[in-house]
């Protein structure tokens, strides 16, 4: 089951009602984690054993590392959560990756090893579920936080359906506090999920999803087939979309969080803005950088050591970053990327602090725009590396958006929605972004946003090609 289908729109009303219907406590814990584990099952349901022994086994092991009188029985206990979430990670996600390289390998050398004729079908949201379960025993044994006594409470934080499938990756110290008491629902709530749920489903079925059937998809397919201007503005809206496929899932899991009184945390923070490729990470997938930065980076070292160890320590971490989102090579040049330019950027910038003229220069409107605009231009070159369909047509891609005629005049005529529907998803940006607001639409009157929510059902209900899409964040 996802948000953007039939049944879910079902699913959804039932539960919110039943929830609110119930007084005590553990009634409405109990309906609430019986529904994530059905939304779960819905997709995967020969694999809701794997969410049921992460959860019992990080559970446990919590209450363990807690007890444990001994240094050494604490690590023991945490290798266990880590060990039981990155082992069922692996098996799931990995192994296919691994077997088809040692394959290849095997053959140079001649080795009778056969091709892979089996697949193994990925449990949802099992990048997100462990990584949350990995962050709590680590917490715990940190003793940043206290370990849950409750199974009903612990369940339910892992198993939360609206951030379940897609994040946002929730930390243990961020929801388990708003679980002390049933939250109550309020009337600012109420308003505010409307409006993040329908935001992000119009983000998914109206953008993300008209641009890819219509545009993206055909011209990633077969690139040779169009011109380069055309290529250019598939690159383009292939950004648009997958920001507004993801931000979009993050707004409807925000408002639905709402509905039922939890805070979820934000996600996104309006990314196309950045003015550099580290500031791009402090905005993007903001769940996932800061897990990276206090689980990975952080133990690692961080910047507190030598200039190459840094730099060693970001691609590493990029490299994860990488492979987390997809076990293809594709993903690891994508991590690779992303790793070396952090690297060079921490070097240019370094370079330039301190030095009164340079700070002058960029402290000026015309730097952080040009910076944006070179910044945008890196990542949309990072992002057709994740949607290239091989490694040729990447090639092409790439050599249309690094080439300079961009004023050519194209062979096919782009449809005038492509670049309409590209400036809608970045309007955001520009309308709440450069104001510092997390939607200023919010700040709008009354019956202005009553009547934007009206149209946006009807544009759903018109003029979009149908729900149903899975979102692209479900395949990882």
């Amino acid at each position: 089951m996802i948000f953007a289908t039939k049944a879910f729109f079902i699913f959804l009303p039932t539960v919110l009602v039943l929830y609110h219907l119930l007084r005590r406590r553990s009634q409405r814990y109990g309906v609430l984690l019986a529904a994530s584990w059905l939304f779960y099952s819905w997709l995967s349901p020969q694999y809701l054993w794997v969410i049921i022994a992460c959860t019992v086994i990080d559970y446990l092991a919590a209450l363990r590392i807690e007890a444990a009188e001994s240094e050494r029985g604490r690590k023991r206990w945490l290798g266990l959560s880590i060990a039981a979430n990155l082992g069922l990670l692996f098996a799931f996600k990995y192994t296919g990756f691994v077997y088809d390289n040692a394959v290849s390998l095997a053959q140079l050398f001649a080795m009778p090893i056969h091709d892979r004729t089996w697949d193994i079908l990925l449990p949802l949201g099992i990048s997100f579920h462990t990584f949350q379960g990995i962050s709590y025993t680590v917490d715990v044994y940190r003793r940043q936080i206290r370990a849950v006594r409750s199974f009903l409470d612990y369940a339910l934080f892992v198993s939360f359906f609206p951030q379940l499938a897609a994040g946002p990756i929730v930390r243990a110290a961020e929801f388990l506090p708003q679980m002390t008491t049933p939250p109550s629902v309020s009337a600012k709530q109420v308003a505010e999920g409307l409006h993040f749920f329908l935001l992000g489903l119009f983000k998914k079925v109206f953008i993300a999803d008209q641009l890819d059937l219509l545009f993206v998809t055909p011209v990633f397919a077969h690139p040779d087939a169009f011109d380069a201007m055309a290529q250019r503005w598939a690159c383009l809206a292939w950004a648009a979309q997958i920001y507004c496929d993801f931000s979009g899932y993050s707004d409807m899991a925000i408002g639905i969080g709402k509905w039922f009184g939890f805070e979820l945390p934000r996600n996104f923070n309006f990314p196309y803005l950045a003015t550099s490729i580290s500031d791009f990470w402090r905005r993007w997938h903001l769940s996932l950088s800061t897990w990276l930065r206090d689980y990975l980076y952080f133990p690692l070292g961080g910047s507190k050591g030598s200039a190459p160890r840094t730099y060693l320590n970001l691609m590493v971490v990029f490299v994860m970053c990488g492979l987390w989102h997809g076990a293809t090579w594709a993903w690891l040049v994508y991590g690779l990327y992303n790793g070396a330019l952090m690297s060079l950027h921490r070097i240019w910038d370094r370079s330039l602090t301190g030095i009164p003229a340079c700070e002058t220069i960029r402290a000026t409107g015309l730097w952080k725009i040009m910076s944006s605009a070179f910044t945008f231009w890196l990542v949309v070159a990072g992002l057709i590396l994740i949607r290239m369909p091989n490694w040729e047509a990447g090639g092409v891609l790439m050599r249309s958006l690094f080439a300079f005629d961009l004023l050519s005049d194209g062979s096919r005529a782009i449809p005038v929605w492509v670049p309409v529907l590209v400036v809608l998803a970045l309007a955001g940006h520009l309308f709440s972004g450069l104001r510092a607001k997390v939607c200023a639409v919010l700040e709008l009157p009354s019956i202005v946003r009553a009547a934007a929510y009206a149209g946006i059902v009807v544009l759903l209900v018109s003029l979009s090609p149908g729900v149903g899409k899975t979102f692209i964040y479900l395949a990882f």
